[in-house]
C-alpha cells in the first residue's frame, strides 16, 4: 500500500533538521553518522553507470533491512513540491500520483511496503537528478527512511547513494557487504569504527 500524506512532521521517526547536524550531539554513540557508497574516487560516474550500479544496492538493502515493513520516502530537509515540471521523467513515479489523483504539487511524504519501494525503485533513486529535464539541474535529494530502525537511505543528486543512522553496527553491516564494489567516504564527525 502507498501513501500520500501531507504533514511529514507527524510521521518522521527523526528530527530531520538534527539528523544533518552530526555534531550536535556529546554522546558520539547516539548522534546520527553516515557513510556514502560512491563508484569513483577521483571522477564522476555517469548517469547510466549509477543506475546500473546502485539501483541493485538500493533494492539489495530495502530487501535486507525489510520487504515487508513500512518505509518513509521525503524530500530531505524541507518539503517541496514533488514534480515543480511537467518534464517527461520518472515516468512511473508521475503515474503514481496521476493514477491517485495526487497533484505534481504535492508537498509532503510518501510511504511504501519494501516491495512496493522496489517497484518504484528506478524512479526513486533518479529523482534528483532526473526531476527536471536538463543536464546540471538538480532536485532535493531524498529520504527513505525505515518506520522502525534507525536507517536513512540518502538519495542525492550528485549520484550517490549514502546511509546515516544512530546504529553503528548497521553502517559497518553495509561497509562489510559492499566495500568490495564502492568507494566508502564516511561522514564528517562519524566514526564508524570506534
Amino acid at each position: 500500500m502507498i501513501s500520500f500524506i501531507p504533514d511529514t512532521l507527524a510521521v518522521l521517526p527523526y528530527d530531520r533538521t538534527y539528523y544533518i547536524d552530526f555534531l550536535n550531539d556529546d554522546n558520539i554513540s547516539s548522534h546520527w553518522q553516515g557513510i556514502s557508497f560512491q563508484l569513483y574516487r577521483d571522477r564522476d560516474c555517469s548517469f547510466t553507470e549509477f543506475l546500473n550500479t546502485y539501483r541493485s544496492l538500493f533494492e539489495d538493502v530495502v530487501i535486507r533491512f525489510g520487504r515487508e515493513d513500512r518505509w518513509i520516502v521525503n524530500h530531505d530537509d524541507k518539503d517541496m513540491p514533488w514534480f515543480p515540471t511537467n518534464a517527461k521523467t520518472l515516468v512511473n513515479l508521475r503515474l503514481l500520483f496521476k493514477q491517485n489523483n495526487i497533484s505534481n504539487n504535492f508537498k509532503g511524504y510518501l510511504t511504501f511496503t519494501g516491495e512496493d519501494l522496489i517497484v518504484y525503485s528506478e524512479d526513486i533513486i533518479s529523482y534528483p537528478y532526473k526531476v527536471f529535464d536538463e543536464d546540471g539541474i538538480l532536485y532535493k535529494n531524498l529520504d527513505i527512511s525505515h518506520n522502525e530502525l534507525p536507517l536513512i537511505i540518502k538519495i542525492s543528486g550528485h549520484l550517490n547513494i549514502d546511509f546515516i543512522s544512530t546504529d553503528k553496527l548497521i553502517l559497518r553491516s553495509l561497509v562489510n557487504e559492499y566495500s568490495q564494489k564502492f568507494v566508502i567516504k564516511e561522514y564528517w564527525g562519524s566514526e564508524i569504527w570506534n
